[in-house]
């Protein structure tokens, strides 16, 4: 009995093991989509975005190049959030979320707000697309 026990334990040490070895094959950021939790620069380097918590929302902080507080807003609860992504011609910031899906935030004199009729660009891509 003590054998047996001890093959079945030896079984599943191995079993546990390859798992976490194909886990950490995974490339990283790959579960975002085109979105990132990192700080994110727009297309040409004039704001640059991140994201921190505060209580149970995410804020996300837009900064000009040379460091001034531009903007800041609340787009989600933390445990919803899965990153932001900037257009590639543009100021608009997308937002990717688990419980409202992925929305814009477009940009008019330095104030960003919520654009509930922006298209996502097809380069855009969410953590949710096939």
């Amino acid at each position: 009995m003590r054998k047996i026990l001890s093959v079945l334990l030896s079984i599943v040490a191995v079993f546990i093991m390859c798992s976490c070895a194909v886990v950490s094959q995974t490339a990283p950021g790959t579960e975002y989509g085109s979105f990132t939790i990192e700080k994110t620069s727009s297309y040409d380097g004039k704001y640059y975005a991140y994201m921190t918590q505060h209580d149970d929302m995410i804020v996300v902080n837009i900064y000009s190049a040379d460091d001034e507080e531009v903007f800041t807003f609340e787009p989600c609860r933390k445990w919803d959030f899965w990153g932001i992504c900037w257009e590639n011609d543009s100021y608009n910031l997308w937002v990717q979320s688990g419980d409202l899906g992925v929305l814009c935030y477009t940009m008019s004199d330095e104030v960003w707000s919520l654009d509930l009729d922006a298209v996502r660009p097809d380069y855009i891509v969410s953590k949710y697309d096939d």
